[in-house]
C-alpha cells in the first residue's frame, strides 16, 4: 500500500536522530515491501515505505529545490487524474520524466502553486510535503479519505504516520486510551480517528499545515444537497459514465498485477465486469478474481446473508470471462493465534466483527502470494446507492438513532454489536447511551435538505448522510498483505451525484441498488442482477465456537488478563460454558470475539487504560 511517516520539532535537531526517523519507518515494512527511504532535516524528518506498481520509477521522499530551500513529498496510494496537472506543470515550463511517480508530480506542482492543487487529485491518497521555505509541513488526504493519516503531539512536536502504530513507536509517546478512544474503538457511532489518547487524524478532505504556530486546517470537498434534475434513463447513464471512467482510471498497466474480489453481489461484480470489459477492449487479457469461502462450512442464511456468495460470484467470473479462484479457507487458521495477533496489528485495535474481517485477511494475504500489487473491491455500493439493510426496513430509518445500531439493538445488543460482556464499572466510563444521544444529534443537524423534500425522502436523505459521512474505508487487511486496495465506487463525482437521486428512483426496480443495476445491466447475469444483499460470509463450522470457547476460557483462567479489568467475568463465565449457546448466538459470539481481541490489544500493545 505503501506509507510514510514523520517527526516535525522546532526544538530538536532531528539529524542527531535519524535512527528514530528509520525506526517509525520500520513499523510500515508491510504497507511497502519493495524499499525504504528517509530524509532528515534540521527540523524536519520523512520517512517512506515503498510499493512499486507498474515499474513506476517512485523516488520517495521525493526532494525539489525551490530557491535556497528544499521542498521534499511523500505520497501514499495511488492518486488519478493526474493528466491535467502534468499539462499545466508542462505549460508553466516544468517537464516531469516520463516514468515519474506520483512523489515527484505533487512536490512540483506543490512548488508551482502550493497546495491549492490538491483538490485536483482523485483516487486514494494521502500526502506529507515539507515546505523548507515557510518552515511547514503540509498533511492532506483524498476527498473520501481512502488513505489514513494519523498524528499526535510529542513534548515539541508533532510526529504523523499511515497507522497509529507509526505514532507508538516514537519514545515519547504512550500508549493510553482513555474512555472516550475506548467507546470510539468498541461502539457503533463508528468514526475511527485516534482512539489512543491525545491521537487524531487528518480528515478526509483535509489539507492541514502544522508550523512553528501551530495548526491550520481547513476541508476542501463534502457532499451536498441538490435538486436531482435528471431522469432515470440519463441517471442511469451517468452513473455507467462515471464508475466507467472511475475503473478504468484505477487499472494497473500491468493486468497481472491486478486482482478483484468478486462476492457475486452487484458492488463487486459491477466493478468486475468494468474492469474485464476496459480489459477486453484493450485487448490485455483476462481479469483475474477471487471470491471466499470455508471448508467444511455449510452456507447458514441470518439477518445479514441471505444467500451464499459462491455460485454467484462463479456465474459472474463465467460471465465477464474471469480467472477466478475460490478460496477455501479453514476456519482453524481463523482461530490461529498468530493470525489473530496479524488481525490486531492490520487495524492497531480490535475488530467487531472478527471471524468476517479476519477471512478476508486471510484472502488478501493469498492474493499476495500470487505476485499481485493490487486489488479492486466493491466498496461503497451500500452507501451511496442505498443497498445497505437499514436502508430497506423502515423502522430502522424511523428508530431515532444510527439505524445500524437499532438493528443492533433489534437483536439484543443494547449497546451495539459485540459489547454485552462489559462490567458495569465499565459500562458506566463508557456511558454508551448518553454517547450515542449526543453524537446522533450533532450528525443528523449536519443535514442540508430542499424545500420541497417529502418527509420520508427527508428520513432516507438522514440515512444516506449518516452513510457517507460515518461509514470510513478500512484497507488494513490490504496494507498489511503489501496490497493496494483501489475502489473504484469511492468517486467524489458518483458520490456526490448518488446522494442527489431520490429514494424512489434508487428503488424503482423493487430492489436495493436498482439504479446500479440497471448501469451495468448489460455486463452481469440475470441472477445477479436479481441477487439481494448479502453480507460477507462467515464460518459455520462447529470447530468455530468451539474454538471461541476454548479460548475465552483461556482468559478466564487467567487472573492477570488484562480484560478483566473491564470484562464482566460472570457473564463471560457463563456464556463459555454453554457451546450450544456460541453456536446458535451470533450475538454472544460477537462478545466473546470482542473480548478476546480487547485482552489482545491490551497486552500486546502494553495498553495503559485511562478510564
Amino acid at each position: 500500500m505503501s506509507g510514510l511517516v514523520g517527526w516535525i520539532d522546532f526544538e530538536r535537531d532531528l539529524r542527531r536522530h535519524r535512527p528514530v526517523v528509520t525506526a517509525l519507518a520500520s513499523t510500515l515494512a508491510q504497507r511497502g515491501p519493495d524499499g525504504e527511504a528517509v530524509w532528515v532535516g534540521e527540523h524536519a524528518a520523512l520517512g517512506a515505505r515503498l510499493l512499486s506498481v507498474d515499474g513506476v520509477k517512485d523516488v520517495q521522499p521525493f526532494t525539489v529545490r525551490a530557491g535556497e530551500q528544499e521542498i521534499i513529498a511523500i505520497v501514499t496510494g495511488w492518486p488519478t487524474g493526474t493528466a491535467s496537472v502534468v499539462t499545466d506543470l508542462a505549460a508553466a515550463g516544468v517537464r516531469l520524466d516520463g516514468d515519474a511517480g506520483p512523489a515527484s508530480l505533487v512536490a512540483h506542482a506543490y512548488r508551482e502553486w502550493g497546495a491549492e492543487f490538491l483538490p485536483r487529485l482523485g483516487g486514494a491518497w494521502a500526502v506529507a510535503i515539507w515546505d523548507g521555505r515557510t518552515e511547514e509541513v503540509v498533511l492532506a488526504r483524498d476527498h473520501l479519505g481512502g488513505q489514513p493519516l494519523y498524528w499526535t503531539r510529542t513534548a515539541t512536536g508533532i510526529v504523523f504516520g499511515s497507522e497509529r502504530k507509526v505514532l507508538l513507536a516514537h519514545p515519547e509517546v504512550d500508549p493510553v486510551v482513555d474512555a472516550a478512544g475506548l467507546r470510539e474503538a468498541v461502539s457503533q457511532a463508528l468514526p475511527h480517528g485516534g482512539i489512543f489518547q491525545g491521537f487524531d487524524r487528518v480528515g478526509a478532505a483535509e489539507i492541514a499545515r502544522y508550523g512553528r504556530d501551530g495548526w491550520k486546517r481547513k476541508k476542501y470537498w463534502g457532499i451536498s444537497t441538490q435538486p436531482h434534475t435528471d431522469d432515470y434513463e440519463a441517471t442511469v447513464t451517468r452513473v455507467r459514465e462515471i464508475l466507467a471512467r472511475s475503473v478504468e482510471d484505477n487499472l494497473t498497466d500491468d493486468p497481472a498485477q491486478l486482482l478483484v474480489m468478486l462476492s457475486g453481489g452487484i458492488d463487486s461484480s459491477a466493478v468486475a465486469g468494468l474492469a474485464a470489459d476496459a480489459l477486453a477492449r484493450s485487448q490485455q487479457g483476462s481479469l483475474r478474481t477471487f471470491t471466499i469461502g470455508f471448508q467444511r462450512s455449510e452456507f447458514q442464511a441470518d439477518v445479514m446473508r441471505s444467500t451464499h456468495d459462491t455460485p454467484f460470484a462463479e456465474q459472474v467470473a463465467t460471465h465477464i470471462g474471469a480467472d477466478h479462484t475460490l478460496v477455501e479457507l479453514d476456519t482453524g487458521d481463523i482461530l490461529d493465534p498468530i493470525v489473530r495477533t496479524g488481525m490486531l496489528k492490520s487495524k492497531d485495535f480490535p475488530t467487531r466483527q472478527y471471524d468476517m474481517d479476519t477471512a478476508q485477511y486471510l484472502t488478501v494475504q493469498r492474493a499476495a502470494q500470487e505476485g499481485r500489487k493490487v486489488v479492486f473491491a466493491g466498496y461503497g455500493g451500500d452507501k451511496y446507492f442505498q443497498g445497505a439493510t437499514w436502508y430497506t426496513h423502515k423502522d430502522l430509518v424511523l428508530s431515532g438513532t444510527f439505524p445500524w445500531l437499532a438493528l443492533a439493538q433489534k437483536h439484543g445488543a443494547k449497546n451495539g454489536f459485540g459489547t454485552g460482556l462489559f462490567n458495569q464499572d465499565a459500562l458506566a466510563a463508557l456511558d454508551f447511551q448518553t454517547y450515542y444521544r449526543d453524537v446522533y444529534a450533532t450528525a443528523v443537524g449536519e443535514v442540508e435538505y430542499l424545500p420541497q423534500e417529502e418527509e420520508w425522502q427527508r428520513h432516507m436523505r438522514r440515512v444516506a448522510y449518516l452513510m457517507n459521512t460515518r461509514f470510513g474505508i478500512d484497507a488494513g487487511s490490504y496494507s498489511a498483505a503489501g496490497l493496494q486496495l483501489r475502489t473504484p465506487i469511492n468517486h467524489p463525482e458518483l458520490v456526490q451525484y448518488a446522494y442527489n437521486i431520490p429514494n424512489e428512483m434508487h428503488n424503482r426496480r423493487g430492489i436495493e441498488k436498482g439504479i446500479l443495476r440497471a448501469a451495468v445491466a448489460d455486463l452481469m447475469p440475470q441472477s445477479v442482477l436479481e441477487r439481494h444483499r448479502s453480507a460477507s460470509p462467515v464460518s459455520n463450522s462447529p470447530d468455530y465456537p468451539a474454538g471461541l470457547q476454548r479460548a475465552i476460557k483461556a482468559v478466564l483462567a487467567d487472573p492477570k488478563a488484562p480484560v478483566r479489568e473491564i470484562m464482566d467475568v460472570e457473564g463471560a463465565t457463563a456464556v463459555a460454558s454453554s457451546l450450544e449457546r456460541l453456536t446458535k448466538d451470533r450475538m454472544a459470539r460477537a462478545d466473546i470475539e470482542l473480548m478476546l481481541q480487547l485482552n489482545l490489544w491490551l497486552d500486546h500493545y502494553r495498553v495503559r487504560l485511562a478510564l
